[in-house]
């Protein structure tokens, strides 16, 4: 065993190593959350990477959308994971997956020659099944297993042919659709995730524009138009809800809550709480019991 080019804390079985001019492709094993040799990066990987579960069914838990997500994986289920796409993945086991890791400049000039149109973007799926895609990859696989050495045309071919059903799978986006409809589905996920993971911190408009890869002035416009709230009412949404959630759960202090999900003190929760419920922390928490 040795470490994997794609993902550096998993456990590489077998591989093409830098043999492939576009791509990386292994078998490899993940371990359980928690149990790693190492951790796991906490930004998402440098290619879009496909992973296809072998072998027994397992849990995974991930975020996506800035929710996290569950779901069962039986052999052949697949994800695509893209570029600079950090889901924070966690295997209830020990699994065994295919990956196979496409260089991202090379798979946008695939898409214009395709006539998909420039600035190709994929979108992250994370629970679909494929056969033919799992067919392409168990073929690239064995061919670098196999006692000769492997057939460089052949393996790019299957290369070109799994890119080809990862962007159809994945529905690319062009910037040209993303001018004319707001944000891409992986820009606004990204965005999503960003909003709930810094919740208890000062969320800046000019932080999210970065984060979608946008201006400040088109960013309000776009997400907007995706979403159907201005950032500002949708991250007020998603601060009201966590502590409503909080409140009902836990016995913590209800200043404390009011901090940790972003308000100034608790006056500014209850003021903010009742300004768009009709309700107040103390209100709301009389009657409950936290579980």
């Amino acid at each position: 065993m040795s470490g994997s080019y794609i993902k550096p804390h998993l456990r590489c079985l077998s591989g093409s190593g830098d043999r492939l001019a576009h791509a990386v492709v292994e078998r490899s094993v993940e371990r359980a959350a928690g149990t790693a040799d190492s951790a796991p990066l906490p930004v998402g990987p440098s290619k879009h990477v496909l992973v296809i579960h072998t072998g027994r069914s397992a849990n995974l838990r991930w975020s996506a959308d800035g929710t996290a997500r569950r779901e069962r994986f039986h052999t052949g289920d697949a994800l695509v994971n893209p570029a600079g796409w950090a889901s924070r993945p966690r295997w209830q086991d020990d699994v065994e997956l295919l990956l196979l890791a496409f260089d991202p400049a090379w798979l946008e000039k695939l898409a214009a020659e395709a006539g998909t149109g420039n600035g190709f973007e994929l979108a992250p799926r994370f629970h679909f099944t494929d056969p033919l895609l799992k067919v392409l990859v168990e073929r690239l696989v064995a061919e670098f297993e196999g006692a000769q050495a492997a057939d460089g045309l052949y393996a790019e071919s299957l290369v070109q042919a799994a890119a080809a059903v990862v962007m159809r799978t994945c529905g690319g986006v062009t910037q040209r659709e993303v001018r004319e409809g707001g944000l891409s589905p992986r820009r606004l996920a990204e965005v999503l995730d960003y909003i709930h993971t810094h919740l208890g911190t000062r969320i800046g408009l000019d932080d999210l524009a970065t984060v979608a890869g946008v201006s400040s002035s088109h960013f309000t416009r776009a997400f907007r138009a995706a979403t159907g709230a201005s950032p500002h009412q949708y991250v007020t949404q998603v601060r009201l809800e966590r502590a409503r959630q909080a409140l009902l759960r836990t016995s913590r202090p209800i200043a404390e809550i009011a901090v940790d999900h972003g308000f100034a003190d608790q006056s500014h929760l209850t003021r903010t709480m009742r300004r768009h419920t009709g309700t107040t922390p103390g209100i709301l928490r009389d009657g409950h019991v936290p579980r």
